[in-house]
């Protein structure tokens, strides 16, 4: 198989109605120079062959696939599968997200004719329901629709480089060292502020979505987006204990970053949400008064 550009990563497991649709997705991309690594992370292998032999000859020529018999985790998954191939970019493309036919294309174009280290794209927030075998989209909004461009000061807070948004220069992910695969999740948030302390990432938005986020909210089990439900608690857990890992290595050197930029934001988050929880009920209950006696 020829080097190509670009590998696109597909973590997935026991997902096939989502893999199927990624893949037919990556058939759809204008920019052909890349090779998709499917990385099954111990999952169902005869589901992906199933997968697999839905496939055309020409998307099979873009695709390879690794199955894993124990599962490592998602940060230790996208490691092994940039590991396997050798390219000039690398982007994480999730087995439940989709991208518009020009991401390729229009990204590699932006990143060679500025240069930058890697891209984040405009991209939308599809909320969808499971029907039986069928996808359902319910709405569609922007998602972030207020940024602008990529802020390592925001980074701190609230990622911005979501792995279906971004696509960047493997040499950084080498220097950098990869993905930390003790992160259960969180690990593209922890790789975004790294990214942003070593360069800048620039923001492409030619009027549409070139990526779709996709969400569903009330989906348990392998199906369920890991942003949801009981992640919400593991999410909150392990961001904690990156905060503190920033932090600590601040404080023994003496000199405070980002893992203070990180507990202060969040701090400052918590008291705000605080202090509406708390107002917010006896504003509403003293306007409903006012209306009563009126």
């Amino acid at each position: 198989m020829s080097k190509q550009r670009v590998a696109v990563i597909v973590r997935t497991k026991d997902r096939p109605i989502f893999l199927k649709r990624a893949l037919d997705d990556l058939c759809e991309q204008t920019y052909k120079d890349f090779i998709c690594v499917v990385y099954n992370d111990a999952g169902d292998a005869d589901a992906v062959v199933k997968v697999m032999e839905t496939l055309s000859e020409e998307q099979k020529k873009h695709t390879k696939v690794i199955n894993n018999d124990i599962s490592r985790g998602m940060e230790a998954a996208s490691n092994a599968a940039i590991a396997s191939v050798d390219t000039e970019y690398v982007a994480i493309h999730d087995d439940d997200d989709t991208w518009h036919p020009e991401f390729l294309e229009r990204t590699i174009h932006h990143l060679e004719e500025t240069r930058a280290a890697g891209v984040v794209v405009h991209t939308d927030k599809i909320i969808e329901e499971l029907v039986s075998a069928d996808i359902i989209e319910k709405s569609r909004s922007q998602w972030m629709p207020d940024i602008k461009v990529i802020n390592l000061y925001r980074q701190c807070i609230d990622n911005q480089m979501t792995p279906i948004t971004f696509i960047y220069k493997r040499s950084v992910y080498d220097e950098l060292g990869g993905y930390d695969e003790t992160l259960p999740v969180l690990g593209d948030w922890d790789f975004g502020i790294r990214f942003l302390q070593k360069h800048d990432v620039e923001y492409l938005d030619p009027g549409f979505a070139l990526a779709n986020y996709h969400h569903r909210k009330y989906v348990k089990g392998s199906m369920a987006n890991n942003s949801f439900g009981d992640g919400i608690e593991k999410h909150r857990y392990w961001s904690n204990k990156l905060m503190n890992k920033y932090l600590r290595e601040e404080l023994a050197t003496g000199q405070l970053g980002v893992g203070y930029i990180m507990s202060k934001l969040r701090y400052d988050q918590h008291e705000k949400a605080e202090l509406v929880r708390r107002v917010l009920p006896r504003f509403i209950s003293e306007r409903l008064k006012k209306r009563v006696q009126n």
